[in-house]
């Protein structure tokens, strides 16, 4: 397989486990809130934003295991389509214009998802796909 088709398999794949990663601590977050009440709405923004950046750091983390090369450059891949993807589905779910907070979830998921490519080089083991 060449390296193009195994980044791209290797990007569509950490960026569906890193938008699961961040499906399941908003999940748990929403408990959270329910059980304890209700938080500001801007401590709830960056709350979000923490965990979308979570998610990207370990869908960084995936990619690049997968790749076994090119950590920084597959991780800032996998991160700024985690933002597109976060970005145009919240885009067409609410009225909601582009704003601050769209440019901070930009520079974490490109800051966390690099990060997680290059941690995902420190281990030996690849994760193989087909």
């Amino acid at each position: 397989m060449t390296d193009k088709k195994l980044l791209a398999k290797a990007v569509i794949f950490g960026t569906v486990c890193g938008m699961l990663i961040t499906v399941i601590l908003t999940c748990i977050f929403s408990i959270i809130i329910l059980t304890s009440g209700l938080l500001p709405t801007d401590l709830t923004n960056y709350i979000m934003i923490a965990m979308l950046a979570i998610g990207t750091f370990f869908g960084g983390i995936i990619t690049t295991k997968i790749t076994k090369s090119a950590g920084l450059i597959a991780g800032l891949i996998t991160g700024f389509a985690i933002f597109l993807l976060v970005t145009i589905i919240g885009l067409i779910r609410s009225n909601d214009s582009v704003t601050v907070f769209t440019l901070i979830k930009l520079i974490a998921t490109l800051i966390f998802g690099g990060v997680g490519g290059i941690a995902g080089l420190k281990r030996k083991e690849r994760i193989h796909i087909k």
